[in-house]
């Protein structure tokens, strides 16, 4: 298997857990292309999954992980990115432009940083935008669990 789809398969596990974690908090799963008409009337807490979401910082379409909206919570909605590295590898480097994107769009984030393959300063580093901008946290999933039980 190549890294690219052994990652992708990876970062979709994550997906799948904060998925989970939302349907355990009665968030409701909703087609990503129908995210903000249903929001703009939602009474209940939705979210989608790889939902067009703002722009890059190159002005292109920005797919996110996770985009949720509670009625109470998160009215603004909430940006959940999936991060996972299995192994060591260039991908950290894609970080700034993350971070960029994220403040260049309305919608408060969070990231979820999984695997053992990252360098630990581009994880530093990227712990150390959070409270910048729109990027409120950067957590791992243990860290995201505790989280999302007292937030989301």
């Amino acid at each position: 298997m190549s890294n690219g789809l052994h990652a992708n398969q990876s970062g979709k596990r994550l997906e799948d857990h904060v998925a989970a974690v939302l349907d355990d908090l009665g968030y409701s799963q909703v087609q990503s292309k129908l995210f903000f008409n249903l929001k703009n009337r939602a009474e209940n807490a939705i979210y989608a999954r790889q939902c067009f979401a703002g722009t890059s910082l190159y002005d292109g379409r920005r797919r996110v992980d996770i985009i949720l909206y509670h009625p109470k919570k998160w009215t603004d909605c909430l940006v959940i990115q999936c991060k996972w590295q299995s192994e060591k590898g260039t991908v950290d480097e894609k970080y700034p432009f993350e971070v960029l994107s994220i403040n260049k769009n309305p919608y408060p984030t969070i990231i979820i940083l999984e695997g053992i393959g990252y360098r630990p300063k581009s994880k530093e580093w990227l712990r150390s935008q959070a409270g910048k901008g729109n990027l409120l946290q950067v957590y791992s999933l243990g860290e995201f669990d505790h989280f999302a039980k007292r937030n989301l």
